[in-house]
């Protein structure tokens, strides 16, 4: 019995993994990674209640019962193991150097774009772009750019940070809908806070875009304040997408598919 309730279990958990991992783009490897602490927490309390808690009762309301916690504790673990990973705070330090730019976001690849001089900067699904006005008016994109937009699972860290030393240029927050990121009118029309941090060498735009789900966008810097290559700027609330602005002159580090990591990955040097 105990083999038949282990296999169950598994399958069970593994097609919740599988299904959230084509839903999402979540990194592969949760699925063996969150999926076998399910798996083997799931087990273990669900034997357990096998065994003791309805040892007197008949073998089908044993088995039945058992398949219900078991059911209700993959749900129940695999949510609380997301959110820890959701709303943890990891401590990175990175080996950069000066010219070295880091990604702002944890999360996949979704594209890497060029831009033309002073041509709008977000480019969404099947090329077609938009322009956003609080980017428009600055200097960011007087020159030709590169445009990487990073996709962010539940199970990445929601927290954003700054690529570069510098100083908060911009930090613009705009009210807009909680459209789904599959939506091309997404990127223009949904709530997003944008930064320009420049220092003496290079300016950059990040453009942190609210999802579906989400109804909240957090600042932690102010205009004009100085941050730290790794500082965090900011937070969103689930699932979400962020855009970084860069100029052509930089070599790019990363390709489109990667998983890539807040203050860990170098993306692009100058």
């Amino acid at each position: 019995m105990a083999i038949y309730l282990l296999l169950i279990i598994s399958v069970s958990s593994t097609f919740m993994y599988y299904y959230l991992h084509k839903k999402t783009r979540m990194n592969f490897k949760f699925i063996y990674v969150d999926n076998l602490i399910v798996i083997v927490l799931t087990y273990i309390i669900s034997l357990l209640a096998f065994t003791y808690i309805f040892a007197d009762l008949d073998i089908f309301y044993k088995f039945s019962l058992t398949i219900l916690i078991g059911g209700t504790l993959i749900l129940g673990l695999g949510y609380t193991i997301t959110m820890i990973r959701f709303w943890r705070t990891p401590n990175r330090k990175n080996s950069s150097l000066q010219n070295d730019i880091l990604s702002p976001a944890d999360g996949n690849v979704l594209y890497i774009k060029q831009i033309e001089a002073n041509e709008p900067p977000i480019a969404v699904k099947n090329g077609i772009l938009n322009s956003l006005p609080e980017l428009t008016k600055t200097t960011l994109l007087k020159t030709p750019c590169w445009l990487i937009g990073i996709n962010m699972t539940p199970w990445d860290v929601h927290k954003n940070c700054a690529p570069i030393d510098g100083k908060i240029m911009l930090n613009k927050h705009t009210k807009g809908e909680f459209l789904s990121l599959k939506k091309f009118e997404s990127l223009t029309q949904n709530e997003r806070n944008t930064y320009i941090i420049k220092n003496d060498s290079i300016q950059i735009g990040i453009i942190q875009i609210a999802s579906k789900g989400v109804r909240r966008i957090d600042s932690y810097v102010q205009p004009d304040s100085m941050v730290k290559k790794g500082d965090w700027l900011g937070m969103i609330r689930f699932g979400s997408q962020v855009d970084v602005i860069i100029p052509y002159n930089c070599k790019i580090h990363i390709k489109t598919g990667q998983q890539i990591y807040a203050a860990k990955t170098i993306i692009a040097s100058l």
